[in-house]
């Protein structure tokens, strides 16, 4: 972690000063934002309910149908409409555009406007010379213009307005620095861009508390809607009662002069069906109408038994009249209608036939007292039956009549349930009128009373504010958390490079990921000057970091073989240094006395003719295969003792070369004439023909780069064991870096400044 730090700390500090530029351009063009609040309450006062025990209809249940209202879109229009925000003056700049409520250098008084089309179009303005003003539009791809003076009516053919400015130079100056323009205003529009911060929240639904909030560029627009949609909502919740108890009240009004109407209709219903029924009181014309049945019928009854009784009377009176029968017919009279005028007749009958028996006790038939007497008899009998006739003619007349009342009672007796369902349906109809104009009596003045006891209580518990200082944004929360952004986005590039990190940067890495049988030789400091090509230094700069390094390896080579003579040095890829590693180990080797040799043996990237400045026209690919003697490859470098083979041109078939045994008698050859060869080997990463070069040689080298090479190039080192290719390895660390003037195992050195730490040279300079 500590390399990650020492190689990346840099990129904290550039993100957190990256996201404080940010934050800088962030505030800087960015529109404050001010907030306006008030705190009202809804409160009602129902005297009505304490006189009469009733609820007025118009008291609130809660307050969410009140909070709806103050959120919508019909308030807000009433609201921004009476603020009276025909016109919205603007200041436009090159980033920005402001609106200039109340805090404009001139001010616009809208008399008309004949094209509504114009609405939210801008209209520019422009000052020029002798006080004067230019006002100019684009409407229907058409340019308008017009000039005038200031504190003057301007007249177009679409509007007429009134320009008035306080301080021509104030005016002048803010038109320089921006530009200046005004629209008519569309009042839906107007109200649908604004309505958008207007926040509406229940603090307390018991006290029936309700908070108005309104956030905007301009505090005294926010502090103004605020005002205006409080007041407005006042008005509209007031006369919104009011009108809803004069509705209530009218419809009741109406109800009660229909139900008046209705009212009377049915009790003139009700009176005159009674008058032609003749039914004035149902219950006890039917009783009445019994009786009546219940006398005629005695009546008759009582005529039909006189009618028997004269039957009687006429059957008994025979020619020959039995005097017991006349005589039991006396008592059958007594209470008859005619009994005054039969009783005497047969009374005197009975009589004359008494004196008939009598006299035939006397005499005979041929008397003539008794034929007179007979003459009489016969007499009275036909007076008496001539009388009941008369009688029955008048009975039966009588019962005739009394039949008739009879039936027309009987009639009428039979009509009743009609007449009465009739009756009750009207008296019906006349009972529900009353009780619904009684009932709408009691409402109406029950509602009165109310709605005059009913008061609408709404207060403001707090005024809205004139607050000048922004909402948002915050400037210290804004830098603070750009600068914590910065600071957590720069450790999370470090804690990405760590979990990604896949490098080797020192000898300790090593260590860690190859076996134990491998020997570290050392390593080599990192060149703060990079050539194209590597380069023989050593001899350049013998107390050199660079040079000590290689007497450090050198000596560390003395103890891993001290009967040292092939040297090869290879790597995983190229680029790590292997060259440069076999250059100048080989310079530092031979400036020590021993006369050194180094064979360019990677035939695919050849690169030691140009560390060495020379041609690579011949070389060892050529002596391989015998098209120029060893004599004539071999070349002088610019270090007594120091030769090398470069590697010639690059042949179709690299492997087969190398792994010739035409190159291994070379090798044996070099042997006997030097005291050390150094192979500067293909990198077995990539290809597998240096292995075996590897293998043979007395010290096998493998070089690892710094910062360059990545940790998986150490597996290859352990296929290399594992598959038993070869039995010991030795690493250098290419390219470490400095810090402090140390490097490798510790050890410091006060000279050397062609290198790395730039710091140093710097102190070494002065």
């Amino acid at each position: 972690m500590s390399v990650i730090l020492r190689r990346y700390w840099w990129w904290v500090l550039l993100l957190i000063l990256f996201f404080m530029s940010i934050a800088f351009f962030y505030l800087r063009y960015t529109k404050p934002v001010y907030d306006s609040s008030m705190l009202i309450q809804l409160a009602e006062k129902d005297q009505g309910k304490e006189l009469l025990e009733i609820d007025n209809v118009n008291k609130r249940a809660d307050i969410s149908t009140e909070i709806e209202l103050l959120r919508s879109q019909l308030l807000f229009e009433m609201a921004i409409a009476k603020m009276n925000m025909n016109v919205s003056l603007f200041s436009k700049g090159k980033i920005l555009t402001e609106e200039k409520y109340h805090q404009s250098s001139f001010t616009i008084l809208p008399y008309s406007l004949s094209d509504s089309s114009l609405c939210d179009v801008p209209i520019w303005i422009e000052t020029t010379g002798n006080r004067q003003v230019k006002l100019s539009y684009t409407l229907n791809d058409k340019n308008y213009s017009v000039k005038s003076g200031v504190n003057k009516s301007i007249k177009t053919k679409h509007f007429e307005i009134g320009f008035k400015v306080q301080n021509w130079n104030v005016l002048k100056q803010d038109d320089e620095s921006n530009e200046l323009y005004f629209t008519f205003n569309n009042q839906k529009t107007l109200a649908s861009r604004l309505i958008a911060n207007l926040q509406v929240n229940p603090v307390d639904a018991n006290a029936k508390t309700i908070e108005l909030r309104y956030n905007g560029n301009n505090p005294e627009l926010c502090r103004d809607i605020v005002q205006s949609v409080a007041k407005t909502f006042f008005n509209y919740d007031e006369e919104a009662k009011r009108k809803s108890a004069d509705n209530i009240l009218s419809f009741i009004q109406i109800q009660l002069d229909s139900i008046s109407g209705e009212l009377k209709d049915s009790k003139d219903s009700l009176t005159d069906f009674q008058r032609k029924s003749h039914l004035n009181d149902p219950e006890n014309e039917g009783g009445n109408l019994t009786q009546d049945i219940d006398k005629y019928q005695d009546l008759l009854f009582e005529l039909e038994n006189e009618l028997a009784t004269l039957k009687t009377v006429n059957s008994r009176l025979r020619s020959e009249p039995n005097r017991l029968d006349i005589y039991r017919l006396i008592p059958e009279m007594l209470g008859k209608s005619f009994e005054l005028s039969l009783t005497k007749q047969i009374t005197d009958l009975n009589l004359l036939l008494e004196r008939k028996e009598e006299l035939l006790t006397n005499v005979t038939e041929n008397n003539s007292e008794l034929k007179n007497l007979n003459l009489r008899i016969q007499s009275k009998i036909q007076s008496i039956r001539r009388s009941v006739e008369v009688i029955q003619e008048r009975i039966l007349e009588q019962a005739k009549v009394i039949k008739g009342k009879i039936g027309m009672v009987e009639g009428e007796y039979l009509k009743m349930p009609q007449k009465k369902m009739e009756y009750n349906r009207l008296k019906s109809l006349q009972d529900l009128n009353e009780k619904y104009y009684t009932l709408l009596t009691e409402k109406k003045i029950m509602y009165s009373i109310s709605n005059a006891g009913y008061t609408s209580n709404n207060r403001v518990l707090n005024e809205a504010s004139l607050n000048f200082t922004p909402v948002s944004p915050n400037r210290k929360l804004v830098y603070a958390g750009f600068i914590f952004i910065g600071f957590v986005s720069g450790f999370a590039f470090l804690f990405f490079k760590y979990v990604t990190f896949n490098e080797i940067n020192t000898i300790d890495d090593l260590k860690h990921l190859l076996p134990d049988k491998v020997t570290v030789l050392g390593n080599i400091p990192l060149l703060k000057e990079s050539t194209e090509y590597s380069q023989l230094l050593v001899h350049n700069s013998p107390k050199s970091i660079l040079a000590e390094s290689m007497r450090n390896i050198r000596t560390n080579l003395s103890f891993v073989n001290s009967d040292v003579r092939v040297i090869a040095i290879s790597s995983s890829i190229s680029g790590e240094g292997k060259t440069f590693v076999a250059l100048n180990l080989a310079g530092i080797i031979a400036l020590s006395g021993k006369r050194t040799i180094v064979i360019d043996l990677d035939l695919r990237k050849p690169k030691v003719h140009l560390g060495l400045n020379v041609s690579n026209e011949k070389g060892i690919s050529n002596l391989i295969v015998k098209q120029v003697t060893l004599e004539e490859c071999i070349r002088k470098s610019e270090i007594e003792n120091l030769d090398f083979i470069s590697a010639g041109p690059i042949p179709p078939n690299p492997s087969e070369l190398i792994l010739s045994d035409s190159f291994l008698e070379i090798l044996e050859t070099l042997k006997a004439t030097y005291d050390i060869v150094i192979i500067d080997n293909p990198p077995v990463g990539l290809v597998t023909d240096g292995v075996q070069i590897l293998a043979k040689a007395d010290v096998p080298i493998y070089i690892f780069k710094a910062h360059y090479s990545k940790r998986i190039f150490a597996g290859r080192v352990r296929e290399l064991f594992d598959m038993n290719q070869i039995s010991h390895l030795n690493i250098i660390l290419n390219g470490t870096k400095a810090y402090k003037g140390k490097y490798g195992y510790g050890y410091g050195y006060g000279y050397g400044y062609d290198y790395y730490d730039e710091e140093d040279k710097k102190k070494k300079k002065k």
